[in-house]
């Protein structure tokens, strides 16, 4: 019975968000809607990589020969770690504004400590729209004809053909911009649709109504979030490679 009331919330939130709060904080289970969002979106964003691992195993296959060279074997570890690591975390800068929402809502809306569980709710249910988001790159993934020669760098980033941002508006010939693709990865549809639902939620919460703080508080928690992804993902970067090498 439980877990049917999570994975009722946890996805009808994104269809109607005020009737689904409106049972989820009657009777909070955060953790059990957590994992339901979280659920949902490791089975989609994993379900890319047979895909992508087929696709790296042709670009790096050596031609003529019966086994790969080593350096070819590092590089098929290297970005197979990469791939994994991409997949399980969607959109870290909405994760981390996540985070943030549950640091900062409570002191600065003076919200009461008794109604943590609630407020765990709402930064939940603001991250439901990753789903959609890992549903369709799996879409994109799984469906785009890639051709032959697609280079093990571009199998990497398959999934995020789906743009969902600043990508939309790109209408010149070829690949667009790294800053471009950089922005989108912060903000884009998904993040926005998040920021709306914490906004409401925290509204819901509020006896005074939809008000300027609901809103900017999320905004702030984004944009914390998108700088923080932004200054680490280097150092993500490097780690991962560095396992096992």
């Amino acid at each position: 019975m439980r877990a049917d009331r999570g994975w009722s919330d946890g996805l009808a939130v994104l269809v109607d968000p005020q009737g689904t709060l409106t049972r989820a904080l009657a009777s909070p289970r955060p953790w059990l809607l957590l994992a339901v969002v979280a659920l949902a979106w490791l089975i989609l964003g994993l379900g890319t990589v047979p895909r992508q691992l087929v696709l790296m195993d042709a670009a790096l296959a050596p031609v003529g020969l019966d086994a790969p060279a080593p350096h070819l074997r590092s590089l098929a570890a290297g970005l197979t770690r990469l791939m994994i690591v991409d997949r399980l975390v969607p959109l870290p800068a909405v994760l981390l504004a996540a985070v943030l929402l549950r640091l900062t809502a409570e002191p600065i809306l003076m919200f009461a400590s008794n109604r943590r569980r609630e407020l765990l709710v709402v930064v939940v249910l603001g991250l439901a729209p990753l789903v959609l988001l890992r549903a369709g790159e799996l879409a994109v993934a799984w469906f785009t004809d890639v051709g032959s020669g697609i280079p093990p760098g571009e199998v990497l980033r398959l999934p995020h053909r789906f743009a969902s941002g600043a990508r939309l508006l790109w209408r010149e010939g070829g690949p667009p911009p790294a800053a471009l693709e950089t922005l989108e990865a912060r903000v884009n549809l998904f993040s926005a649709w998040s920021v709306g639902l914490w906004a409401y939620g925290l509204s819901r919460l509020d006896t005074g109504g939809l008000r300027a703080w609901h809103t900017l508080l999320p905004v702030a928690c984004l944009v914390g979030g998108g700088l923080v992804s932004w200054i680490t993902g280097p150092l993500v970067l490097a780690g991962v490679l560095a396992i096992g090498g």
